[in-house]
């Protein structure tokens, strides 16, 4: 991995990037996925696969990670990761997306 926040990009596609994200929810299994928006556009550039997920309850949090490791055509910027538990938003954070320079493998 590139840095520990946003998006390396070299060449215009993205690098390796892990996104992390908690759960507070009723104990169940879930849909989870989240999704990479421009915020200008609307446009989605990436759509996680959708996992079907065991969060544990309301007293904890359920932390999940995911490693994007397939290129995505990104340019510099700023991003919203957007996250959807059962079908329904539950968040959204800001991302930044930067050239990794030449030392980025």
């Amino acid at each position: 991995m590139y840095g520990t926040s946003g998006i390396p990009i070299k060449d215009g596609k993205s690098l390796p990037f892990v996104v992390s994200r908690g759960w507070n929810a009723p104990a169940g299994y879930y849909p989870e996925a989240f999704y990479l928006v421009g915020p200008e556009t609307g446009e989605v550039y990436y759509a996680s696969p959708t996992v079907t997920r065991l969060i544990w309850g309301l007293p904890s949090i359920t932390d999940i990670e995911s490693t994007v490791e397939e290129p995505i055509d990104l340019a510099p910027g700023t991003y919203q990761l957007v996250f959807a538990l059962g079908g329904i938003k539950g968040g959204e954070a800001t991302v930044e997306v930067f050239e990794a320079g030449s030392a980025a493998a």
